[in-house]
């Protein structure tokens, strides 16, 4: 019997309970922007100025999924949209991580976003074919 190891992800920085304000679009590269910058992972865990780049994001891909209820069990309604429509569509806004995960070429965030007095529970999925960038102003 062959036994593969899938390690788990680890990464230098974290945007957990961090409120992302921007996102901004360089050609297929998306930048996130925090209110508060990143969460070290590792020790000493400080907090560095800095945001988060995804290079030669699949647009085609890349979706928002935006749900009625906030916090509760049970039915719901909800929206899916394009991420780029999600840009455009919601712009100012704030978007409250709560969780992240990592697949093969994805990026997933889960939290809450608030803007224009609508509150969504909300998840993001970046399809991205390069790299995800940590830019710390260190």
């Amino acid at each position: 019997m062959k036994k593969v190891i899938r390690e788990n992800i680890l990464t230098a920085y974290s945007l957990h309970d961090m409120n992302i304000i921007s996102v901004d679009i360089v050609g297929n590269d998306i930048i996130l922007r925090t209110q508060s910058g990143l969460l070290e992972t590792v020790f000493p865990y400080g907090q560095p100025d800095g945001y988060v780049e995804f290079q030669n994001v699949r647009w085609d891909y890349s979706f928002v999924y935006l749900l009625g209820v906030t916090g509760n069990v049970g039915t719901f309604t909800g929206e899916k949209m394009f991420l780029k429509d999600f840009i455009s569509r919601f712009t100012p806004f704030g978007f409250s991580v709560m969780d992240e995960t990592y697949g093969h070429n994805i990026t997933k965030f889960n939290g809450y976003l608030s803007s224009a007095r609508e509150h969504h529970e909300c998840i993001i999925e970046i399809y991205h074919e390069g790299d995800m960038v940590f830019v710390t102003e260190e």
